[in-house]
């Protein structure tokens, strides 16, 4: 049985090949009508949209690796002196953007629940998810940030995917500039090496829970 993770990743994985069909065949009809100004216009849209929908995977992916790494350490009860020195840190920090006395008073069980309402998936994620986001996050909680290069680029496209995402979405640029950009095979090639790099990141994660890796060295 897959960690729910994992699932989703798998589910909008299909959307996303499902979408980029899509703009292969829009590109072949806008071709073949001899890329009339109504054809282009229309693939210059579904173009663009790639990145949108690529974008929507990538930070979910990840959103929902952070979710289930702390999902297990919550259902786990893992007290505050058994993590590893870097997540103590990250609960700490946690702790103190929560400064309202009235979220505390209800903790029982200090050094389990001290974890447990300090651990926050939604401040890491703001719209910039990209590789390097990745790798300071990898590095805090400690799973592996190592993938294929030869596959993925070292996830050097999820910067380009967040760029291009946040200037659409900040209205930057606009649709026809960004689909006239990039060419469908183009796209399809930032999707499959995105994705790669998604589906590697996320077997390490996998690897990590398996392998208890949050949880400190005990002599």
């Amino acid at each position: 049985m897959t960690r729910p993770f994992i699932d989703d990743f798998q589910r909008r994985r299909a959307q996303v090949r499902r979408y980029l069909s899509v703009v292969s065949k829009a590109d072949r009809e806008a071709e073949a009508a001899g890329n009339r100004a109504v054809d282009l216009a229309r693939l210059h849209v579904l173009r663009a949209g790639t990145f949108l929908i690529l974008y929507n995977l990538i930070e979910a992916s990840a959103r929902g690796a952070l979710d289930e790494i702390h999902d297990t350490m919550i259902s786990g009860r893992v007290r505050f002196d058994d993590l590893t020195p870097s997540l103590r840190r990250e609960v700490v920090k946690g702790f103190r953007r929560k400064q309202d006395p009235d979220d505390h008073i209800g903790l029982v069980d200090m050094p389990i629940d001290f974890v447990a309402m300090s651990l926050d998936a939604d401040h890491q994620f703001s719209g910039n998810v990209d590789a390097k986001l990745i790798r300071k996050i990898a590095g805090v909680y400690g799973f592996s940030h190592e993938t294929n290069r030869d596959v993925t680029r070292n996830g050097s496209d999820l910067l380009t995917i967040k760029d291009v995402r946040n200037d659409l979405a900040h209205g930057l640029k606009t649709y026809d500039e960004v689909g006239r950009a990039y060419s469908a095979r183009s796209l399809l090639e930032i999707g499959i090496r995105s994705m790669s790099y998604v589906q590697h990141i996320l077997g390490n994660v996998e690897k990590y829970l398996e392998d208890t890796g949050y949880l400190t060295a005990r002599e």
